[in-house]
């Protein structure tokens, strides 16, 4: 007869009775096994290992375990180099280099984009330069490969590693490609599989609905290209708003800081409860700034938006 139950963390014990003489005597009745639930208590990335934890849901007895590096997600490989030389007439206003790459998706599902660093080495495997190096634009199937092309960088002349990069023929050149990031299709890995950010206040809600490039035309008085963006502003209060000032910060698809531009809203009343729609906004392209060139040239749903609201004007004359 068992007189005492056992458990994962005691043994248990088994008594026998002599059905003649009532002598009796006990054995052991060896622990049971822990029932344990799994959990990742601290996911990988690209550089550093993850953990896992089990923890006995009957004792709370636990151990961990590593979870590797994740290094075979995405294979990027430099498959070619291009020179290109100044041409004014072209727009390009220094030499330029471009590379072609294949990007395999490895995963079990379809990647929107990938962010990361190339490294680029001499045929002695001496760092020439190291450079970041983001694909987006291009959903990659999984376990499908596809060709990303035209991705390089302006040489300047006075930098001697640029230089190097330009003269050294792509058959001397060895290419380190580390993934840093990776986001998803269905929206994992980063922090909203929204395409347009809603960046909410207690009083106001700005939303950008819209993004168009407009190239520089002299007739039109547009003396440079220009990018404006559409936006939808809501009015949480209980009294009309005049106006709305504040700071619009836009991120790219891996959520890294673009740029920040003032933006306020006048112009048009915001009825207690209801919004407006806001169009024609934005900002003449400045082609030797990156954060403009990049703003320009990323696709609308691979950009996101927060606008923080710094003043409110009420149409009875009152801020906030």
């Amino acid at each position: 007869m068992i007189t005492k139950d056992a458990t994962c963390t005691e043994e248990g014990e088994k008594t026998f009775t002599c059905s003649l003489c009532e002598e009796t005597r006990t054995e052991n009745v060896s622990k049971k096994e822990h029932t344990y639930k799994e959990e990742i208590t601290k996911e990988s990335t690209f550089k550093e290992e993850g953990e896992k934890t089990f923890t006995c849901e009957v004792c709370g007895d636990s151990y961990t375990e590593s979870i590797p590096v994740r290094n075979n997600e995405v294979a990027v490989t430099v498959t070619g180099k291009s020179n290109l030389p100044t041409d004014l007439a072209a727009g390009r206003y220094s030499d330029r280099v471009e590379l072609s790459f294949d990007i395999t998706n490895n995963t079990d599902k379809n990647i929107k984009g990938v962010q990361g660093s190339l490294t680029v080495y001499d045929l002695f495997g001496e760092k020439i330069m190291k450079s970041d190096c983001d694909f987006t634009g291009n959903n990659v199937p999984s376990g499908e490969s596809i060709a990303v092309n035209n991705l390089g960088m302006d040489i300047n002349q006075f930098m001697e590693y640029h230089v190097k990069f330009y003269n050294t023929d792509f058959a001397d050149l060895k290419f380190e490609y580390e993934v840093t990031n990776i986001v998803y299709e269905d929206g994992s890995g980063m922090g909203d599989s929204s395409s347009t950010e809603t960046m909410e206040n207690e009083k106001v809600t700005v939303q950008v609905t819209g993004k168009q490039n407009l190239d520089a035309d002299y007739k039109a008085g547009r003396y440079s290209p220009r990018t404006e963006f559409s936006f939808e502003v809501y009015n949480h209060t209980s009294k009309d708003i005049k106006g709305v000032q504040g700071v619009l910060t836009i991120n790219d698809l891996f959520d890294v800081k673009i740029m920040s531009l003032e933006l306020d809203f006048t112009g048009q009343t915001i009825n207690a409860g209801g919004s407006v729609t806001v169009s024609e906004m934005g900002f003449d392209i400045n082609q030797f700034m990156d954060d403009h060139v990049k703003v320009s040239t990323t696709d609308f749903e691979d950009l996101k938006f927060e606008y923080k609201v710094t003043s409110i004007v009420y149409s009875d004359g009152t801020t906030e």
